[in-house]
């Protein structure tokens, strides 16, 4: 591993597990983070010499068993820490209630960011034949940078990519910053979450029109370019990206059950951000990266990378306004007259949605 990128990714599938406790251990997890004073080395211009002098509006969080400092630990006074097991414990409510099972876990930057990720039991079948299974990711971050998040994903387990969707009405995650008051709101965010499982019902409904919802070769290509902020008339084989794309775009995987869809459009662009996308080695690292430090830097892009997400997200978007009536692939503009999208779902066969509620 080099030193400015370090991630631990544990899988922790079929390993029995059957508490929150356990899970933190068996994703290395279980350690501690402390907050200490910071001081500034100043020049002290009466003794000609330079002398530290406390920052008392700031202080530094470093993990207790390495003694080493978190990325840019630099925080201000009103940042309240949060333990791993604090932040990872409303996954106990759920394993009480649900036969959820933890999937992965780890932390990436030594430590300053930490996550656990757990399969809920509904597996949702798409009218196409294809599937999906419902996730929930508690994250967190201990250097300011990150807010403590719940959110709720889909993969497709057919080529592990992660799936976003944002909608305008319902909310997926639930993100309070370390303050005074985070560990008050941990235990609302829990019972705020349970009405994200609506977003779940909604985006599935959704998917399932994707997967049914028929597109040209043409139309294809030009949700390519829309989605990588590419124009319409440029030819994609120019762009420097697409050696990396063009593998995916000619062969998908679960194409037999998609081809020709919006639905094997949109998962090009998530099977190209989860598991094909340029890694760029660490500025100042002249060793190449081995083939395990690439496939952990994208896990950790697919569920954290700004950019990849929004991608993905923003590919969602587009997918929706198309099968809306409110976006024309063939000329990349929006319509005047959208379709009715209740109307086009009757129309077409819908996900068989697991509807029971998700107890906490």
């Amino acid at each position: 591993m080099n030193k400015i990128h370090r991630y631990k990714i544990i899988g922790l599938e079929n390993q029995n597990i059957t508490s929150t406790h356990e899970a933190v251990e068996a994703s290395g997890l279980d350690w501690r983070v402390r907050a200490g004073a910071l001081k500034g080395e100043c020049w002290d211009n009466v003794n000609q010499e330079l002398k530290w002098e406390p920052l008392d509006g700031h202080k530094c969080i470093s993990r207790v068993d390495t003694c080493k400092p978190l990325g840019d630990s630099i925080v201000g006074k009103g940042f309240k820490l949060v333990q791993n097991d604090e932040a990872f414990k409303c996954f106990d409510d759920i394993l009480s209630n649900q036969n959820a099972t933890f999937t992965s876990g780890g932390w990436f930057h030594n430590g300053g960011s930490v996550f656990l990720q757990a399969r809920l039991p509904q597996h949702i079948q798409l009218a196409n034949g294809d599937g999906l299974s419902r996730y929930l990711m508690i994250s967190q971050g201990h250097t300011g940078q990150q807010a403590l998040t719940l959110r709720f994903t889909h993969i497709r387990p057919i080529c592990s990519n992660t799936l976003y969707a944002a909608l305008r009405d319902t909310r997926y995650s639930f993100s309070m910053k370390h303050t005074s008051s985070i560990h008050e709101k941990i235990d609302l965010a829990v019972q705020y979450m349970k009405k994200g499982l609506q977003h779940l019902g909604i985006a599935e409904q959704k998917y399932s029109v994707m997967s049914k919802f028929k597109v040209t070769d043409k139309e294809t290509m030009n949700f390519l370019k829309l989605s990588y902020d590419r124009p319409l008339d440029q030819d994609l084989k120019k762009w420097r990206n697409w050696s990396s794309l063009e593998p995916v775009y000619l062969a998908p995987k679960g194409n037999s059950m998609a081809e020709g869809t919006i639905w094997n459009a949109f998962n090009m662009v998530t099977e190209h951000e989860d598991h094909h996308s340029r890694v760029n080695k660490p500025q100042g690292q002249t060793a190449n990266l081995s083939p395990h430090e690439i496939d952990q830097t994208r896990q950790v892009r697919s569920m954290f990378g700004e950019g990849v997400v929004n991608r993905k997200l923003n590919a969602f978007k587009l997918a929706d306004e198309v099968i809306s009536g409110r976006f024309d692939l063939n000329t990349g503009t929006s319509r005047e007259k959208p379709v009715n999208w209740s109307a086009m779902v009757a129309g077409l066969s819908t996900a068989t949605v697991a509807t029971q509620n998700l107890l906490f």
